[in-house]
């Protein structure tokens, strides 16, 4: 039960935040600081929530990350590298 409604969230949260049209969002500018975090950080907080990881790239100061849940469900997310925030997530 707590996986689906963490699924659910994650793709709520992907589906709110607005599309760019030439696919860059603005949240993944690079820091003030050009701090990073570690795409394994952002690896193991899926995983910690039961997705299997099975892509991270870094592209346009993002993350993008495919992954599968527990029920088989392919998503695609994308975080911010500079915080590692969540940018957005869809079903692939």
């Amino acid at each position: 039960m707590r996986k689906t409604i963490m699924t659910s969230a994650l793709l709520a949260t992907g589906l709110v935040a607005p599309a760019m049209a030439d696919g860059r969002d603005k949240r993944c500018s690079p820091g003030i600081d050009d701090h990073v975090v570690a795409a394994s950080d952002v690896r193991r907080r899926l995983e910690d929530l039961g997705y299997r990881v099975d892509r991270v790239e870094a592209e346009h100061g993002c993350y993008e990350i495919r992954a599968v849940n527990d029920s088989g469900f392919p998503i695609k997310a994308v975080y911010v590298r500079a915080t590692g925030e969540l940018v957005r997530a869809r079903l692939r």
